[in-house]
């Protein structure tokens, strides 16, 4: 596809396929929070995003030297909201495919079905069976298992990881059937009950803590603990141990993706009141 920028037609493919090949050269395991910490290596007044002479310092980093027409128009095209700048998530679909939501439905099935197992990186070896993983994906699991398990995040960016890798969906969603002993299209009752229940709770035990509906933003402020305007999963996780809700981590995974509705991986104030609204 051809896109122009101040009048000068520039292949957006060309210099995506040019950039993701000089990224990969450089840091050969681009995790996510890897790209994280790039991007925010590069946003220098810290507003999360990119500007265009900032897009042009990183580029320049991995040896990309663009045109400013040439950086107009990539700003241009990946600026979904249309504010002049590049966001973390609108920088990523520049850097990375991200997966269709076919596979995404698939991978958090998976991660469902395994609510009562402790999900390691040994653990993920074994699943996928280490002699049929490259180098590169042995060390992949290393770098994003910070901990003794992996948090839904960690294992979606694992299979993030491995989709980049299967050009075909029925391949994918495939390998993750016979590893997992899934059903793509077989629907877990219980647990879509569970969760029916389990947000009927948090709605009735936040509005019970703030007092009524219009005050729930007031619950918000109260976990909130570093004023960031955003729950993350951590003090998510503190909201529901205060209002005594014993939910195993798939629940609280999905009950969390819900509340984020805008997909940023937090939830916002805002995002928070309209749940309660409902």
């Amino acid at each position: 596809m051809a896109y122009y920028g101040v009048g000068l037609p520039t292949t957006i493919q060309e210099l995506v396929f040019r950039f993701r090949n000089h990224v990969c050269k450089a840091n050969p395991y681009c995790t996510l929070s890897r790209l994280k910490s790039i991007f925010q290596q590069y946003d220098k007044n810290g507003n999360g995003k990119l500007n265009l002479e900032e897009l042009d310092n990183l580029l320049k980093s991995v040896g990309m030297f663009l045109k400013i027409v040439e950086l107009q128009a990539l700003i241009k095209y990946f600026d979904k909201d249309g504010d002049g700048f590049l966001s973390f998530r609108e920088f990523l679909t520049f850097v990375r495919e991200e997966m269709n939501e076919r596979r995404k439905n698939m991978v958090l099935k998976v991660y469902e079905s395994q609510q009562n197992t402790k999900i390691t990186s040994n653990y993920l070896r074994q699943i996928y069976k280490i002699d049929n993983l490259t180098d590169g994906m042995k060390t992949f699991i290393d770098n994003i298992c910070v901990g003794d398990e992996l948090s839904y995040e960690q294992f979606l960016e694992f299979h993030e990881e491995l989709s980049l890798n299967i050009a075909s969906d029925e391949t994918f969603t495939s390998i993750l059937s016979k590893a997992w002993n899934i059903d793509e299209k077989q629907e877990d009752t219980a647990f879509q009950e569970y969760l029916q229940n389990s947000l009927q709770q948090i709605k009735e035990r936040v509005i019970t803590r703030a007092g009524g509906k219009p005050f729930v933003v007031n619950v918000f402020k109260e976990f909130d603990t570093n004023k960031s305007q955003d729950l993350s999963i951590s003090e998510f996780i503190f909201l529901l141990k205060k209002l005594e809700l014993d939910w195993n981590k798939a629940v609280i995974n999905r009950v969390y993706r819900i509340m984020d509705q805008n997909n940023s991986g937090s939830i916002e104030e805002q995002e928070f009141i309209n749940f309660f609204k409902n």
